[in-house]
């Protein structure tokens, strides 16, 4: 009776498959076949799989896309997202470092302003090398693999630097550092291509808030760490998490999208089969095919006439927010310091932190966690545009009022709201920036504009350290003058990403796009009418095809 059980219920689920008017016999000795060992689980993957091929015959497709959007939200994005909000936080941590470490260095190797100020700078010039060279590793050779290769390589050169003999050690090792760091948008890219477009921009601004996570633990670390076991012991305690990390890395998937761009769809069949199961939901019927023809991008897509101007205004944005949220975490340092510069009356290369100061520190980081839900609402109400344009107005604003004479409960507000609108900066051009650009240049694009923030990294210290060391009213108001300017910059970019989905160029079409341009041109020209209609129907399909 089991056996006959057995029989009819492959029967019914296989009657499709094997109905003699489709004459899918090759199918048929697939599942049967397939089917003799297999139990209840690998049932459903053998039928999900002989399923797909069946329907896949009847001319049915589904990109990467359609499949993420049709399996939804669950358990699968809720893994990826611990895992990336991880690594995020353990990269946040060597970030940190550099604002705590300073005022030590500066006093225990008598060290000049300037010297102080290089120590944060060459971390920028190591990212702003090797930026455009993990985005060039992620597109070549996948987001999975280059991100174990990231968090090895900051882990072990961030631990190096605890042995550190000299300054100029400390320079080298720090700048190694930094080129690993210039990898922390893979995590980002990677989440953002198996996010729906319903939850992408909530849990995007929400990853950020590890970041925020991360900064508060470092500051805690190093309140408990420097003035008891000195700062060696805080950079081998501020390494171990990047190290751990690459452990749970390896739990994270390949990025679909490309695998199916390097043509290698047999590979990301498996991970979106995988996410179903976890999220408890099914992929669309047919077989897996290329978003449109999906092709590697290279740097000069960047610039086509579609995304010139885009590019220049976002250059300038990530230029701009990297400027300022760099600045406020070394300045609030030092203006803390020169804050209590003045209620002493003197002034001395070991005047070093306390622990009101570090308090403060960690008030005003807080911000972050205030101002990124803020962010989760309006940047789907009013827009990326106007949430980024007044993220970094408010930013400008409150780093101008930072030069008048206040009470240090005060002076923390102030540093908390532009900590606040800061990470809003930056939570605003990473959602932009993966949104606005297609997948085959999308880690590319992140990995250029990063190199421009990292220019504007490279900057900072050396106005948020030497030059407010002479002037604080001059520093905040080149801080303050820069955010205002980066708000009419979001303001006028030419596209609204709200809504959009991810997308992706299918170069063919471009190409016959402008082709048909070019002959509507020449139609126009003879007047011929017969012409002109077909084109008309032919203009209205490649519209249909590009959603436009």
């Amino acid at each position: 009776m089991t056996d006959y059980l057995f029989a009819v219920k492959r029967k019914v689920r296989y009657s499709k498959l094997t109905h003699p008017n489709n004459g899918h016999i090759e199918d048929e000795l697939e599942a049967v076949s397939l089917m003799k060992d297999a139990d209840d689980d690998e049932e459903e993957i053998v039928y999900s799989q002989v399923n797909r091929k069946w329907e896949g015959n009847q001319g049915e497709t589904f990109t990467v896309e359609q499949g993420v959007e049709t399996i939804g939200f669950g358990l699968f994005q809720l893994r990826l997202f611990a895992i990336c909000g991880l690594f995020s936080a353990a990269d946040s941590l060597e970030m940190m470092l550099l604002a705590v470490l300073s005022p030590v260095l500066r006093c225990e190797w008598q060290l000049e302003q300037y010297q102080v100020a290089f120590i944060t700078t060459v971390v920028f010039i190591g990212m702003c090398i090797m930026a455009p060279v993990w985005g060039f590793i992620g597109d070549r050779f996948g987001r999975q693999k280059t991100l174990i290769i990231i968090s090895m390589w900051i882990g072990y050169y961030g631990f190096l630097t605890t042995f550190s003999p000299s300054y100029l050690w400390i320079l080298i090792l720090r700048g190694l550092v930094g080129g690993g760091m210039a990898g922390s948008p893979q995590s980002f890219a990677l989440l953002t291509e198996y996010l729906p477009l319903k939850y992408r921009a909530k849990l995007l601004n929400l990853i950020s808030m590890t970041w925020a996570a991360g900064t508060v633990f470092e500051i805690t670390l190093a309140s408990i760490v420097l003035p008891t076991l000195g700062w060696r012991w805080l950079l081998a305690f501020s390494s171990i998490p990047a190290i751990c990390i690459v452990v749970l890395l390896k739990f994270i998937p390949e990025s679909a999208r490309y695998l199916v761009a390097a043509g290698r769809k047999e590979e990301a069949i498996p991970i979106l089969e995988s996410m179903a199961r976890m999220n408890r939901s099914k992929l669309p019927s047919g077989n897996l095919t290329a978003s449109d023809a999906e092709v590697r991008g290279n740097p000069r897509d960047l610039f086509s006439a579609s995304y010139l101007r885009t590019s220049l205004q976002i250059f300038v944005l990530w230029f701009g927010t990297a400027l300022s949220y760099y600045g406020m975490v070394l300045a609030s340092a030092e203006i803390l310091q020169l804050h209590n510069v003045e209620k002493t009356g003197g002034k001395c290369k070991c005047n070093l932190l306390k622990h009101a100061d570090y308090n403060s520190m960690i008030v005003s980081t807080l911000g972050e966690f205030i101002a990124l839900p803020l962010n989760i609402f309006l940047i789907d109400v009013i827009g990326r545009r106007w949430t980024g344009a007044m993220n970094m107005f408010g930013c400008g604003l409150f780093f101008i009022l930072l030069q008048l004479p206040v009470s240090q409960e005060v002076l923390t507000l102030f540093i908390f709201m532009v900590r606040g609108f800061s990470s809003g900066m930056f939570n605003f051009v990473y959602i932009y920036t993966s949104e606005v650009y297609p997948t085959t240049i999308r880690t590319l694009g992140l990995g250029i504009c990063s190199a421009f923030a990292r220019v504007g990294a490279m900057i900072t210290p050396f106005l948020a350290q030497v030059l407010l060391d002479r002037s604080l009213s001059a520093a905040v108001w080149v801080y303050g003058l820069i955010g205002i300017f980066c708000a009419v910059c979001a303001v006028m970019l030419p596209i609204e990403t709200k809504g959009r989905a991810l997308p992706v160029i299918y170069l063919f079409i471009i190409f016959t796009y402008y082709l048909q341009t070019l002959l509507v041109l020449k139609m126009i020209y003879h007047k011929d009418q017969s012409f002109k209609i077909y084109m008309y129907h032919f203009h209205s399909r490649i519209c249909c095809r590009l959603k436009i």
